[in-house]
């Protein structure tokens, strides 16, 4: 059995806790910052990242992490370890069976590439627990527009500096949504440019990686604060963005997850199956937005979902029409989209029960059956007729209307 050093070892890396401390920037294939062990006015603290040690070429300071923890605690090695076993959540730990996971099928390698090591529960813990110290080191961040203030809040959206752990560094100088997933984990990060990115080689969004932890096909932006909602309202609104969310948020529409970044999946349309059967598509306006909306809505149509499109208008999604607009005027704009949509749901259920009743009726051999089966055609008829002339009329109707 691995000793608690051993397994620190494992996990911990020295960068990390160094910026625990202090921060560092990268210099070559050193991190390097002001010295803490004497007055430094220029940076003569290098982290070595591939061999794990530190040196302070001004005062001769140097070791590794556990040696960095003593003499920044004033503490004895037994002391170190703990802190560290602490903040990797190690300390309570006697025993860390190696496992797969998560248990994904995929293609087998050619013969001769490296195989996929096995994660430990070690490994998945250090990682969420490196989220966590990062999430720490952001500030909070205020939208101009007020409306969002408290949306913003309540999503935990940050400003990284410009000082990040290096695995965290595409995050730096960008406004960050912390990720987490259905249980309210933080798994992963997207950090949005915050200037103009056309006609620039920047990308306006860089998200993590998948990991063990985090996968983009199997997660959905928003579903930790949306399950109540969606439960309450009987369905889901699917964005494509971060901010599309908060935006629907923002003007009361809880019932609200976005795509992280990816197309819509079957593994999304399984999760969502948990908390409803009924879903309205909500993309972008542009080209792209909409032809991924069509697919996304055959995807959940074909997995059991009764499903509706809302078309923004023309150049918006759901957070610059908020922008454009103000809450109000977005609001009663969502709320007669959505009444529309909901009538397209209801039609598209009346045909399927319609369909169904005439394939039944093709079968049936007696007058009485065939009498009972016109007996059920004849109110869906009836209803699919309301439905249809209200949908070539007006999107607005009572809200109520649906349960007649």
């Amino acid at each position: 059995m691995n000793t608690l050093k051993e397994k620190i070892q494992q996990v911990a890396l020295l960068e990390e806790v160094v910026e625990r401390y202090i921060p560092l920037r990268r210099a070559g294939k050193s991190l390097t910052g002001l010295c803490p062990f004497h007055t430094d006015r220029h940076p003569s603290f290098h982290v070595n990242v591939g061999q794990q040690y530190y040196k302070c070429f001004a005062c001769g300071e140097g070791g590794d992490l556990f040696k960095f923890v003593q003499k920044m605690e004033g503490c004895d090695f037994r002391t170190a370890l703990k802190k560290l076993a602490g903040w990797y959540g190690l300390a309570d730990w006697d025993d860390c069976p190696t496992v797969k996971y998560p248990p994904l099928k995929k293609k087998p390698l050619p013969i001769g590439a490296d195989q996929p090591q096995p994660v430990s529960r070690i490994h998945v813990e250090a990682l969420l627990r490196s989220h966590r110290m990062v999430f720490d080191l952001l500030e909070a961040y205020v939208p101009e527009e007020e409306v969002l203030r408290e949306t913003y809040r309540l999503f935990e959206v940050g400003l990284a500096s410009a000082f990040l752990p290096y695995d965290y560094t595409y995050l730096c100088n960008r406004i960050v949504f912390p990720i987490r997933n259905e249980q309210g984990v933080l798994v992963a990060f997207a950090g949005r440019y915050r200037g103009e990115t056309k006609g620039t080689n920047i990308r306006k969004y860089m998200n993590s990686s998948n990991s063990a932890v985090y996968h983009k096909s199997t997660l959905l932006y928003g579903l930790y604060q949306a399950q109540e909602a969606i439960r309450q309202h009987g369905f889901v609104y699917i964005t494509e963005g971060y901010k599309d969310v908060l935006a629907m948020y923002a003007a009361g529409f809880h019932n609200t997850v976005a795509l992280c970044g990816t197309a819509l999946t079957v593994q999304h349309a399984k999760l969502l199956r948990r908390y409803t059967r009924h879903a309205i598509v909500m993309l972008d306006s542009d080209e792209a937005g909409q032809t991924n909306g069509f697919k996304s809505a055959r995807l959940l149509a074909g997995n059991g979902f009764s499903v509706g499109r809302i078309i923004l208008e023309p150049g918006h999604d759901p957070d610059s029409q908020l922008r454009a607009t103000g809450k109000d005027v977005f609001t009663e704009y969502l709320k007669k989209a959505t009444r529309f949509s909901r009538l397209e749901i209801y039609e598209t259920d009346l045909l399927k029960q319609i369909k169904q009743l005439l394939s039944d009726l093709s079968l049936a051999l007696v007058a009485e059956e065939r009498s009972e089966i016109f007996s059920q055609m004849l109110p869906l008829h009836k209803r699919l007729g309301k439905v249809t002339q209200r949908l070539a009329h007006s999107p607005v109707m009572k809200a109520d209307w649906l349960l007649e």
